[in-house]
């Protein structure tokens, strides 16, 4: 059964890039594997066709913006949204080069980095249907890395070739963030933020703005805690289950409301072009176009929210946590 979608989302300025992205970008990485909180029933990749659907009426409301990356990041996603939108030019897309490495995980060097990645960006643009990619991350790079300057040197070279049109990257810490920042050339950051994890908000909000970087938030529910799924939680994370539990209670919503307050949240922030939500049913993404359509939240619940976050980086970055 089809839901029809009746929102449309608002668009706002991606940067200094001359984009217009949707403030809800589409993160595809539900599509392509089993991410997440596994909750009873709220658990496992949707089927191809239900997929294909979802992609659809994303559009119809308004998405314009999709964040993948190549496999196995993220499954198939690539194909996936080549297949369904790459011929629709009013559709964005952000996918991702992962830095080079040798089979002893060392960062490799001249030639040999400078093929892997061409044949990466070479594989997204055959996968996505593209002549150009719309926007390029680096995939999780180390201050080292970034430092090194050979994986920025090489996307900008592909963006000189008119490979790709914005550079930028899918990173965790402030360190990282800044060092994309400040080495130049850096079009968009993927970043982590929500009530939670508010980080970034000290420096690298301020530090993007001035530079003139757009800001794609994820992790705005940081992974399903800030969510019903929250209450499932494995024993290991009960100081993160009982973070979103005062988070729920101090803006007196309810278990299945509190995405719709986390959401708004993160909007809330000036310097976001944009916030990913992963997706894979329709009644999310009605539910995410709903929450994204009830602005951003009161001035009382915003300064509350300074009160509520964590620093610890174990229960802030999922790969710290165990598996689920």
């Amino acid at each position: 059964m089809t839901v029809e979608v009746r929102n449309r989302v608002a668009r706002r300025p991606l940067g200094k890039s001359g984009l217009t992205v949707s403030e809800i970008a589409f993160g595809t990485v539900e599509l392509g594997l089993d991410y997440g909180i596994p909750a009873p029933g709220e658990y496992g990749r949707p089927s191809s066709r239900e997929s294909i659907r979802l992609l659809e009426e994303a559009v119809e409301s308004g998405i314009n913006l999709f964040d993948t990356a190549p496999i196995p990041a993220y499954g198939g996603t690539e194909s996936l949204l080549g297949e369904v939108l790459g011929g629709r030019p009013d559709c964005l897309f952000a996918t991702k080069v992962t830095i080079p490495r040798g089979a002893t995980g060392r960062l490799l060097h001249g030639f040999q980095f400078r093929e892997t990645v061409r044949r990466s960006l070479e594989h997204s643009l055959k996968f996505l249907r593209r002549d150009v990619l719309d926007i390029v991350q680096i995939y999780n790079p180390t201050v080292e890395c970034i430092s090194q300057g050979e994986i920025l040197e090489a996307l900008l070279e592909a963006k000189q070739e008119g490979k790709i049109n914005l550079v930028g990257a899918s990173v965790y810490t402030e360190a990282e963030a800044l060092a994309m920042i400040h080495g130049g050339g850096c079009d968009v950051l993927q970043i982590p933020y929500n009530v939670l994890d508010q980080r970034m908000a000290g420096q690298v909000f301020p530090a993007a703005e001035k530079a003139g970087v757009g800001i794609m938030i994820r992790s705005a529910f940081l992974k399903g805690v800030l969510t019903a799924k929250g209450q499932w939680l494995p024993a290991e994370l009960t100081p993160l289950r009982e973070a979103a539990a005062r988070v729920k209670e101090g803006w007196g919503s309810s278990w299945d409301s509190l995405p719709e307050f986390a959401l708004r949240f993160c909007l809330s922030a000036p310097q976001a072009a944009t916030v990913l939500v992963g997706l894979r049913t329709s009644r999310e993404l009605n539910q995410a176009l709903s929450s994204a359509g009830l602005g951003k939240l009161p001035l009382h619940l915003l300064d509350l929210a300074q009160t509520l976050s964590l620093r610890d980086e174990r229960l802030l970055n999922p790969s710290h946590w165990p598996a689920l």
